[in-house]
């Protein structure tokens, strides 16, 4: 037996739940024998004993002195290996990892005896996929105005401006960093510090909500907002239901916050961006920014309509998720949400602060992200969708280039934090919701329409109530306040390598 191909075993598969399979497996007396006599062969080549010389010594010497271990690495090895045959055979799609009962570990192996055992798994909950073909979208239509780019303007001089350090009294976008000691509700000892954490003091368009350490909290403004550096705040908060670390669910997080640094940004003037960006007036700068917000319009156009694919297909999809979701597949879909941001050019700070809210969204809203994984899997295999090494060198540059660093650099990172992967499942989630897109029915609607109806929805999923019948008046209003928070946000903005630093790390 030189391989897991070769293993003689009996499978019989039961249901154990929600998308779950335990498995019974028995090897069979003869592989076992085999395994065994293997083990003993390869030892009895290798060992060195005194006395004799290396391959000589006596078998029955071996079984004595090294015959309990090796039947627990030999008895290893066939679990392992029966395992891996077992689910290739019956072309199971394992989620997550396997359960083996405990008392497994004290079974013994036996020469002239077949071996069996139990393992639980969850599996890829099985669904009918709806029609593909014909579904009704709509695309709202954004013309870029003037006004549009003089705010983008503004944000460009704030994201170039120069920060300025301050003591205090710290007043809305001042950005501060500090050390940060976390303690939550049953856990034994401090669960998380850092001497980087950082923390934007909210401005009058978050309505005094904030994001410290991936975590939204309600107060944030009033606790900041008049503190100086030397300063400490204690924040009290609840983790998010949908959180990807199990321990922080629902339960009370405590929070000391101690203000180490902290600064103010001075924005350019527009023409010294302009001057920055090599180019030689006002007036180029606008056109460059107009073209840039029109590639991020077309971009905005194209997720909108995969969203309302998702919402499709979530809507006429019957799922049970499995009971044993584990965290690594939670982290993947707020991973997966992170690399859709920055992709569409979100400043990294704000992605930070979308995917704290994100945390903050209900536990149906979660379970609803955990489905498209499962269903987007299934457009893909129904498409025969591939990932190309191009493809995601492409994806990379463009996460790079929106980011104003190097793909190299960026790839790196990704390598480094596991996240590269993600970048090819966020391609294939992408290419399956364009096929539909490609066939779907799309009426264009305006944007200030889509706004408005995009509030509704979100109001809606907060209260638990139907969406408000839609009216111009509150479509309009929709849209300038839009604007508004839009201009509001840039003092939040700036290129300072150690804030960078410390906004990542506060993310983790």
């Amino acid at each position: 037996m030189e391989t897991a191909e070769d293993m003689q075993i009996d499978v019989v598969i039961e249901d154990a739940g929600t998308s779950a399979k335990e498995l019974t497996i028995t090897i069979s007396k003869e592989t076992v024998d085999e395994k065994i006599e293997m083990s003993f062969g390869t030892l009895q080549d290798q060992a060195q004993m005194r006395g004799f010389r290396k391959g000589r010594a006596p078998r029955q010497l071996l079984e004595r002195r090294f015959g309990s271990d090796l039947l627990i690495e030999a008895r290893g090895q066939l679990i392992g290996g029966a395992y891996q045959k077992a689910i290739a055979d019956h072309e199971l799609r394992v989620v997550g990892d396997p359960v083996f009962p405990e008392e497994l570990a004290e079974k013994k192996l036996e020469a002239g005896k077949p071996f069996s055992f139990t393992v639980t798994i969850e599996v890829v909950p099985e669904f009918e996929l709806p029609s593909l073909e014909g579904v009704e979208l709509k695309k709202p239509m954004f013309i870029i105005e003037p006004d549009h780019v003089a705010s983008e303007i503004v944000k460009l001089r704030y994201r170039l401006g120069t920060p300025e350090r301050i003591t205090g009294p710290f007043e809305a976008n001042d950005r501060t960093v500090g050390s940060a000691t976390v303690d939550v509700e049953g856990h034994e000892g401090t669960f998380f510090e850092t001497e980087q954490a950082l923390l934007v003091v909210p401005g009058d368009e978050d309505e005094g909500k904030g994001q410290l350490l991936g975590l939204i909290i309600d107060d944030l403004a009033d606790l900041v907002t008049g503190k100086s550096t030397g300063d400490t705040i204690q924040i009290e908060t609840m983790g998010p239901p949908a959180h990807e670390r199990e321990e922080l669910r629902d339960k009370k997080v405590s929070i000391t916050f101690v203000i180490n640094d902290a600064e103010r940004i001075t924005p350019l003037e527009a023409e010294q961006v302009a001057e920055q960006m090599g180019l030689e007036n006002l007036s180029m700068l606008e056109e460059r920014v107009k073209l840039e917000l029109e590639t991020r319009r077309d971009a905005e156009q194209r997720n909108a309509e995969r969203e309302q694919v998702y919402e499709y297909l979530l809507e006429n999809i019957t799922l049970d998720l499995p009971e044993r979701m584990s965290e690594a597949q939670i982290t993947r879909t707020i991973e997966r949400q992170r690399m859709e941001m920055l992709y569409q050019g979100a400043d990294p700070e704000d992605v930070e602060k979308r995917l704290a809210e994100m945390r903050s969204q209900t536990e149906d809203q979660a379970l609803n992200r955990l489905k498209l994984l499962f269903i987007m899997n299934e457009v893909a295999r129904k498409f025969d969708i591939e990932v190309t090494e191009e493809e995601i060198n492409g994806r990379i540059a463009g996460i790079a280039r929106q980011r104003g660093e190097r793909p190299d650099q960026v790839r790196n990172e990704l390598n480094k934090s596991g996240a590269i992967n993600e970048v090819a499942r966020q391609i294939v989630e992408h290419k399956g919701a364009d096929r539909i897109v490609d066939q779907a029915k799309v009426t264009e609607v305006p944007a200030e329409e889509w706004n408005a109806a995009a509030q509704a929805k979100v109001e809606a999923r907060r209260t638990g109530k139907a969406p408000a019948a839609k009216k111009k008046s509150t479509a309009k209003k929709t849209a300038k306040k839009t604007e508004k928070k839009t201009e509001k946000k840039a003092a939040k903005k700036t290129t300072k390598k150690t804030t960078k630093k410390s906004a990542k790390k506060s993310g983790d």
